[in-house]
């Protein structure tokens, strides 16, 4: 789920990470089938990564975080879109959230 960073990348395409909203939403989606439907004894979910970090052989080139990291600006974090999506979907318990549903066997998100 790496975004390729570089310097004809916007700042505003690199927090419209559509693409990684959409993987979590299938993988959340299937985990939810797992648990309900295959009585599978989830006990977490991890989102890799919290930042834009270090990847060993690539360096800072890629991103894949759920802020984005500003090297060039004291580190400064800017969330994405896909935080936004999360708080969304983390406050949502309804019925017809069937993600919000499933998380609420598992322990800890994120």
């Amino acid at each position: 789920m790496d975004d390729p960073s570089g310097p004809f990348r916007t700042l505003e395409k690199a927090l419209n990470d559509d693409k990684r909203i959409r993987y979590h939403r299938n993988y959340l989606s299937n985990l939810t089938a797992a648990i309900r439907e295959d009585d599978c004894n989830v006990r977490g979910y991890f989102v890799w990564s919290f930042l834009d970090n270090w990847e060993w052989n690539m360096g800072y080139t890629v991103r894949f975080g759920l802020y984005y990291v500003d090297f060039r600006n004291k580190l400064t974090r800017i969330p994405k879109d896909s935080v936004q999506w999360f708080k969304n979907m983390l406050r949502i318990k309804t019925e017809h959230n069937e993600i919000s549903i499933a998380l609420s066997y598992i322990k800890f998100i994120l």
